[in-house]
């Protein structure tokens, strides 16, 4: 398909196809962005035992996810304009090692405090990354691989739902949740170290300039991608952020079952993240659409018969499916609009923004219905806050400019 990414390129005369250690570099951010977010979404997994250990009830363990995506909200774009004069591969260095200490702490805290300080700290990072992992990647390869650069970054958020979360929570089980906490702080160290040595420098092409910020809000199909992620996400967190005491108190589900049940989400999403390019090449909007659809359907399903075992289990197919393919679709859409306003990283920290806002509100409102209602209505308010982000998209005229 023709490029429809900023040509904001690492070089003006980069080769046919991308090198060998050019690739290597992309899986590098890739596995960056499979740590972030497997730090970022390990308490999911783990909401039992931490509540347990630390004696908060579940609903205020929660504030583990919620604080978490409150702070990459407030921060990721300021954070990711400021630093924008900075060469990228050393940015992206300082973030791992600022992930590698955040978990460190995570990993000896013996308080809810000192753990949510630590998850803080990470938070910090995270939308840091978030903005820049795939414009760089972008800017590493042809524009003809552009596509399929993005694919491979956002294959660790895939991966991290396939093996970040379920090992994490498999792990945590049987080693302590403390224990998850220590291994990624292992693996950031990994990550920092392979991206000094295989990222080729990166010279800032950012202002520095807070204003880039509210120019690409300003910008409408950028406001539209806004509104639309903080809805879908907002929809799907609610239910995902419970989904392990959700599958164990209405569908009944044994404990010992959860993480290969993780596994199998997030094994459908690994293919929902790589195989959503086709259906994108033809058309965004449709594929954004046709996904929006089966995301919604799914959390209604996973409504109507949550308390059926097997049926329950059959539905987190879909929703892992649809989820995985939501970030590339909304990225690619970030990237097409970026074009219009030149900036494609303040673009991106709006989107990070908007995801992360999202995550906090869904976990919030989960939280509360939780506490208040129980877990049998989180499915059904998920399917409702999704089919409005659907509604959006399928009104807006915006939605036709970047078919």
């Amino acid at each position: 398909m023709p490029s429809t990414f900023s040509d904001n390129r690492a070089s003006s005369a980069l080769p046919e196809r991308a090198s060998l250690r050019i690739w290597l570099a992309i899986v590098a951010l890739a596995v960056g962005c499979f740590t972030f977010v497997s730090a970022e979404m390990l308490p999911i997994g783990l909401l039992g035992p931490i509540s347990a250990t630390i004696g908060v009830s579940a609903g205020t363990a929660g504030l583990l996810v919620t604080g978490f995506a409150i702070v990459v909200a407030l921060a990721a774009g300021p954070m990711t304009v400021l630093t924008g004069r900075i060469d990228r591969k050393w940015v992206t260095v300082l973030l791992m090692l600022v992930c590698l200490a955040g978990n460190a702490l995570a990993a000896t805290a013996t308080s809810f405090s000192v753990l949510l300080i630590a998850r803080l700290i990470v938070a910090l990072a995270i939308g840091v990354f978030w903005s820049i992992g795939t414009a760089m990647a972008v800017r590493l390869v042809p524009a003809h691989q552009a596509v399929k650069a993005t694919s491979v970054v956002l294959g660790g958020l895939a991966v991290a739902a396939v093996l970040g979360v379920p090992f994490g929570t498999l792990l945590g089980q049987y080693a302590g949740w403390h224990a998850a906490f220590a291994a990624l702080s292992a693996l950031s160290l990994l990550v920092g170290l392979a991206a000094m040595i295989l990222l080729p420098s990166l010279p800032a092409q950012g202002t520095g300039n807070l204003g880039a910020i509210l120019t690409a809000f300003k910008h409408g199909p950028m406001r539209l991608v806004f509104y639309a992620t903080a809805l879908m996400m907002t929809g799907h967190f609610l239910a995902y952020t419970y989904i392990t005491l959700y599958l164990q108190q209405v569908a009944g589900i044994p404990a010992s079952w959860i993480s290969y049940l993780l596994l199998l989400y997030g094994v459908a999403g690994v293919v929902g993240n790589f195989t959503i390019g086709s259906a994108m090449a033809k058309s965004l909007r449709g594929a954004l659409l046709n996904m929006l659809v089966l995301m919604a359907v799914s959390l209604l399903l996973l409504w109507m018969f949550g308390t059926h075992r097997w049926a329950t289990i059959a539905i987190l197919i879909p929703w892992g499916f649809s989820y995985a393919a939501l970030p590339v679709l909304l990225q690619t859409w970030v990237f097409r609009s970026a074009q219009e306003t030149g900036d494609s990283e303040a673009g991106l920290s709006l989107f990070v923004v908007a995801f992360n806002a999202a995550i906090a509100a869904g976990a919030w409102i989960g939280g509360v219905v939780l506490d208040r209602l129980g877990a049998t209505p989180i499915a059904l308010i998920a399917a409702i806050i999704v089919a409005l982000a659907l509604l959006l998209v399928w009104c807006s005229r915006h939605g036709h400019a970047h078919e």
